[in-house]
């Protein structure tokens, strides 16, 4: 059954709380067993299993989260995975503390949460030096070089230029792909996927 067809029935159970009984890899990819309860912990009242083929990205960090929907291919989670890429350079000429600060907002609000702020920007930790995903710490005319999708890297390239820093944005080969992932979110947790196939199990 389409994924959309099988959270619609789900979402239609009166006081339906969605959890996951069981995460597997499968030769194709991951295999979700949802079970449907009338409240937390009311009665069982479905079981589905979605197979997710095809799979971007795997971010399970909560299983019982209450919810379930799909996301389509422009979802920025999806979108980072079919965008055209972009190499983003600067020099930090000005306080970088500042600089990034407004990358950072910038970054939430044009993709949330859905993308870590350290995926595609160089991130260095003030007490290891080393790109390790902690802070910000870069010095006045130090060099940075980010790669990532296209519209992520023109909305930090915009930023820095209001900020007065020189930028250079070069665009990558459009890479030819037909690939239109979507994201399937449940809880805190999410799969970004080709496909997924959903079928009602026995309770």
């Amino acid at each position: 059954m389409q994924i959309q067809k099988a959270i619609k029935s789900i979402q239609e159970i009166s006081s339906g709380w969605v959890s996951v009984e069981q995460a597997r890899e499968t030769p194709d990819g991951l295999a979700l067993d949802f079970r449907i309860r009338k409240g937390r912990r009311g009665a069982l009242v479905e079981r589905w299993t979605v197979i997710c083929t095809g799979v971007h990205e795997t971010q399970i960090s909560d299983l019982d989260g209450g919810g379930v929907a799909v996301y389509k291919s422009d979802h920025p989670a999806a979108r980072q995975y079919r965008a055209a890429h972009a190499e983003l350079r600067w020099t930090i000429t000005g306080d970088e503390a500042h600089a990034f600060s407004e990358l950072y907002s910038a970054h939430i609000d044009a993709v949330d949460d859905w993308i870590d702020f350290d995926r595609y920007l160089p991130v260095r930790s003030p007490w290891t030096g080393k790109l390790d995903g902690h802070l910000f710490v870069q010095e006045t005319g130090c060099k940075i070089v980010c790669r990532g999708p296209e519209f992520l890297l023109r909305t930090y390239a915009k930023v820095l230029k209001a900020i007065g820093e020189h930028t250079k944005l070069t665009l990558r080969p459009k890479r030819k792909t037909t690939t239109k992932p979507k994201v399937l979110h449940f809880g805190t947790s999410f799969v970004v996927a080709e496909s997924f196939k959903a079928s009602r199990t026995e309770t």
